[in-house]
């Protein structure tokens, strides 16, 4: 008989090389499953923390806006040069900035579906967005979830703060705001008799219940309000019976709450019958497509803006001047809001020490009087400014002319619900 010799017997006893990585590979997929299985207890607000504590890497700034259908708002440019300028000086604790863009499209859906996109990636440390306010109520419930910070420059309705997510802050003034310093306005330059033209919906029923609110503190009349179809914006003649019908009540001025065009149509039906009296408008209206749509018809018309590049305070002016350089035209309201919102971020990350969203959160209701192109930054337990900035201008010769009267804005209840 045969016997194997004692070469052939170690290498029967030993495993192939074959064998080895078959082993090697199933020890990995068990490693793989086992780190799989660990993270899928973890919430997505746990994952969050865990990758902000590993401290490397660049820091992930989301943004959500609808880039194509708003390239005429100046606001990723805004965006960027606070973005270049932070990394030029060296990045917040040690590391870069990084915008994550991804794009609405204006639309409640979308915007829930980037939102899920956005909280689902565990780099993100914040988001910055949406444009509207019904896009941006139902989004923070998302990001709250998901433990992301979300800084909201452009959403006005106060319902956004409402549910106390505290993770949320609004880094512009609220439609109650706005209504109650155009109220404070019209006092300001005498008008005693105003009526109301609201766009149905809870923007225009915001701005009207808080400029009639505010009317009525300031001593002021409202003789007449009323509201129009947000869906009836083909003609000027949907206007006119309207208009018709106001031009025996002696007004003083006419507050339109309103967005563009459906606005600009309006105060063309208002001009057409006869009423020549001065026009206040809404910060929604304060776009270059109300110049557009209503023509002459607009010249005079005032409307509130968190921002104009005509403004002395000197940050603003070295804003403006840097912008203009750098794009070669005037920043608008969005570029500086989109600027004010990188460095509010930045500040107080590097005053937190920490990318941790909950700890951000905390530098930032911790932050006072902080100065940014918009105004001075301090928030309430809610996340909501505590004397946001707002100025007005005018429509002087097809363009938007610095007006900046100064406007106090008096407390007064929002709880009321006009129809």
């Amino acid at each position: 008989m045969r016997t194997l010799s004692h070469d052939a017997e170690n290498t029967m006893s030993q495993p192939t090389n074959a064998t080895l990585r078959v082993i090697r590979a199933a020890a990995l997929l068990l490693t793989i499953a086992l780190i799989g299985a660990c993270r899928s207890t973890r919430t997505p607000a746990e994952e969050r923390i865990a990758h902000a504590k590993d401290g490397t890497g660049d820091v992930v700034i989301g943004v959500a806006w609808p880039w194509a259908a708003r390239k005429e708002v100046r606001f990723g440019e805004g965006l960027q040069m606070a973005v270049d300028s932070i990394n030029g000086a060296g990045g917040v604790l040690g590391r870069k900035l990084r915008l994550l863009k991804v794009d609405d499209k204006e639309s409640v859906e979308d915007g829930e579906l980037v939102a899920q996109q956005l909280a689902d990636n565990p780099e993100v440390v914040a988001v910055i967005g949406h444009l509207q306010s019904y896009v941006t109520v139902p989004a923070a419930a998302i990001y709250d979830y998901a433990g992301v910070l979300l800084v909201a420059p452009t959403a006005t309705d106060p319902d956004l703060t409402a549910h106390h997510y505290p993770l949320v802050f609004r880094t512009t003034f609220t439609d109650h705001a706005v209504g109650r310093a155009m109220a404070s306005f019209a006092a300001a330059h005498g008008y005693r008799r105003i009526g109301i033209y609201y766009i149905r919906s809870d923007y225009g029923r915001n701005l009207a219940n808080a400029f009639e609110e505010g009317a009525n503190v300031m001593g002021l009349s409202v003789p007449v309000r009323q509201s129009y179809d947000p869906n009836d914006m083909a003609s000027v003649r949907s206007f006119a019976l309207t208009f018709e019908q106001w031009k025996g009540l002696d007004l003083d001025a006419i507050f339109v709450a309103g967005e563009v065009p459906s606005a600009a149509r309006a105060i063309v039906a208002a001009r057409a019958a006869g009423l020549d009296v001065p026009i206040l408008g809404s910060d929604a209206m304060a776009s270059q497509e109300l110049i557009s749509v209503a023509g002459a018809a607009a010249e005079g018309v005032v409307v509130p803006t968190p921002f104009h590049p005509d403004e002395p305070e000197p940050g603003s002016r070295r804003f403006t001047a840097a912008f203009e350089k750098r794009y070669g035209v005037a920043p608008d309201a969005g570029s500086a809001l989109g600027y004010d919102a990188v460095r509010l971020l930045a500040t107080a990350i590097m005053q937190a020490h920490s990318t941790v969203p909950t700890e951000v959160a905390s530098a930032l209701h911790h932050l006072h009087d902080w100065r940014g192109v918009t105004g001075t930054f301090s928030f309430d337990e809610l996340g909501n400014l505590v004397q946001p900035q707002i100025t007005t201008m005018i429509v002087r010769d097809d363009r938007f002319a610095y007006l900046g009267d100064s406007t106090s804005v008096p407390m007064v209840a929002e709880n009321a619900d006009h129809e």
